[in-house]
């Protein structure tokens, strides 16, 4: 009996031995898959969480488009009227660079019989409309953007104070917008002074007959069929001064073409084609036209 009891006392050592050792084996094992399996855990999550970035985070506020509203047309201009569809008709009275005096075509009969004038100097009808004048570059403008009736009331020869003596002879039912393009003649026939006078006269009872009027300055010229008893630059002078007194609508093409280049026909008053392209530029960039 005792020397089992020694036995087992010396056995029990050894048995504890290998207990701690299994002990420390299992931890070792332990952090190695710790070491190997966490980070590979981890590093899925992360490939996730880095995926899933650009979508919603949990409790984000989404924000919808928010649409622009463009501002309100400018009521007051001509573009701001055709802009909304306000302008069925216009009526562009001048002399003969509004008639297109001297381009192809000018000379033909009238393609659509509308009487411009009848009244004290005659009867006039309208310059064909194929005539390449920047009258009629207006009119294809206007006609794509609603315009169902586009008058060329340009007649060669006329003066401001025709249009004061018998508006209604060149005027006739009026339209919802009326651009005027006269002085070209007045400068070789009278006075600044008459002028002003007549071009006040003539620009009111236009005013009386539409709802919008556009008051135009003719570009200079050096014209050899007359004698300038002043400058084009007085012209358009007095036409600024007018316009800012009664609130009319005014551009500027004086200083639009070139004097004794392609712009003009030979007397160096009457624009070419390539003029009345110019002019035609120059008054829609001017007045704002989309």
């Amino acid at each position: 009996m005792s020397q089992h009891t020694r036995t087992a006392g010396t056995r029990g050592p050894s048995n504890i031995i290998r207990l701690l050792v299994g002990v420390f084996v299992l931890m070792a094992l332990g952090l190695v898959v710790v070491k190997v399996i966490v980070p590979a855990v981890l590093g899925t999550n992360q490939q996730t969480v880095t995926q899933s970035q650009p979508a919603q985070n949990i409790g984000e506020v989404v924000s919808e488009p928010v649409a622009v509203e463009e501002p309100p047309a400018d009521l007051s201009t001509f573009a701001g009227q055709l802009s909304a569809g306000q302008v069925s008709s216009i009526r562009v009275v001048g002399d003969s660079i509004t008639a297109g005096y001297l381009i192809n075509g000018f000379d033909d009969e009238s393609d659509t019989g509308v009487v411009v004038y009848d009244g004290g100097e005659g009867t006039y009808y309208e310059t064909p409309t194929y005539v390449r004048c920047w009258t009629n570059l207006f009119r294809e403008y206007a006609a794509g953007r609603g315009v169902g009736s586009f008058v060329n009331a340009g007649v060669s020869g006329f003066r401001m104070s025709y249009l004061a003596d018998e508006p209604s002879s060149w005027l006739g039912d009026g339209a919802d917008v009326i651009v005027v393009m006269l002085g070209t003649n007045d400068a070789a026939k009278e006075s600044i002074e008459d002028f002003r006078y007549y071009a006040e006269a003539a620009l009111t009872a236009a005013s009386e007959r539409c709802s919008h009027l556009v008051v135009v300055s003719p570009p200079n010229n050096e014209r050899t069929d007359a004698e300038n008893l002043y400058g084009m630059d007085q012209i358009d002078q007095v036409l600024t001064e007018l316009c800012a007194e009664h609130g009319w609508e005014h551009v500027s093409l004086y200083d639009v073409l070139s004097v004794y280049t392609d712009d003009f026909f030979d007397d160096e008053v009457h624009p070419s084609e390539q003029g009345s392209s110019k002019l035609w530029s120059a008054f829609h960039d001017r007045l704002g036209l989309a």
